[in-house]
Order: structure tokens, then sequence, then C-alpha cells
């Protein structure tokens, strides 16, 4: 795995946690493609940073706070399985919310071209060809 793609997700993750969403998209190829799975309100795709803007702008509008944190990365070429450990608070509701689920980025020349969200981190390694 290379240390740069690493740094990379680790400053998507500050800039998530941080509510940057300018530092957030510069992480992005303009191209990008961001899918979630089908259980997630609102799970795209989203192609290019026009329409992740607006899904993260919605996003965190609909949150009171949320945090995420890496809990395992795993090294799948030019992508990285990360698991995260994700709480939040609903604006309004008060809901709390509090997961680990897994996560693809795929990157390419220093920026994200693909992030697909998976419920079990299992199958995020099937998808690029790996076993837990």
């Amino acid at each position: 795995m290379s240390q740069e793609n690493v740094e990379i997700v680790r400053r998507l993750v500050g800039a998530w946690n941080g509510g940057s969403i300018d530092t957030l998209l510069g992480l992005f190829d303009p191209d990008c493609e961001v899918t979630f799975s089908p259980e997630v309100p609102e799970p795209g795709p989203f192609h290019g940073h026009a329409e992740l803007r607006r899904w993260a702008e919605g996003f965190m509008t609909a949150w009171e706070s949320h945090h995420a944190e890496i809990v395992e990365t795993h090294d799948a070429g030019d992508a990285i399985v990360v698991s995260l450990h994700l709480t939040g608070l609903g604006g309004g509701s008060g809901v709390e919310m509090e997961e680990t689920d897994a996560h693809l980025f795929a990157v390419r020349n220093g920026k994200i071209v693909r992030w697909q969200n998976f419920l079990d981190y299992s199958e995020a390694l099937k998808a690029v060809g790996l076993e837990e």
C-alpha cells in the first residue's frame, strides 16, 4: 500500500471530520464516482465534484455532528479498503448513529477516482479481488 494513498485517505477523514467540503473535494479527481450501499439514503452514484458537493452539503446539513475514525486499512494495489467507525447525531431528530463499515478508495495520480461504501469489510475486499 503506498503511503501516499494512505495519507490521502487520512486527509479525507480529517476534512470530513472538520466539515471542510472544499478540502474534501480537492482530494477527488474531477471525474470521480461515489457510490454508497443501497441501505444508505441517497446511495448515488454521484459523478464529479458538483454532485459530490451537493451530497456532502446535504449530509452535513442533516447531521448536527458526525465523526469518522480509521479502524483498519488494507492494500489493494491502486485502491485502499478502509474500515471506518462512524458516529453522528441527527440534526433536529437527535437520533444517534454509530456503525463501522467499509470503504473502498481507488486512487490515481494522487486523486481519489472512486469511493464506494460497503456494510461489510469482507464485501469490500471481494470487490477488489481479495479475501479476508
